[in-house]
């Protein structure tokens, strides 16, 4: 295997245990606040929250009142940190 491939396997492995570190329960999108992003989502049999549009999430977006924000990478968040006190990713920026 290159190197060029050894580090884009190790970047796959990496993004993927940062995306499954979330437990989804919407918080960052708004889920508790009464407004949240109006493509934040809720699958009815888990419980769990899910983006509608994550894939192209970043950006300007819309809260259900209308208001706008930016979306951006919850590694902002984290570096920031601005996360709630019992979010997932706190495991990580205590590391």
């Amino acid at each position: 295997m290159t190197d060029d491939a050894k580090y884009e396997y190790y970047q796959k492995d990496q993004f993927e245990k940062f995306e499954g570190t979330c437990s989804c329960c919407g918080e960052c999108c708004g889920s508790t606040d009464g407004d949240p992003c109006a493509d934040l989502a809720r699958d009815m049999t888990t419980g769990k929250y899910f983006c509608r549009t994550y894939e192209g999430r970043l950006g300007p977006r819309v809260t259900l009142s209308g208001r706008m924000f930016a979306c951006v990478p919850i590694r902002s968040i984290v570096e920031q940190g601005l996360l709630r006190a019992d979010c997932a990713y706190n495991r990580i920026s205590e590391r």
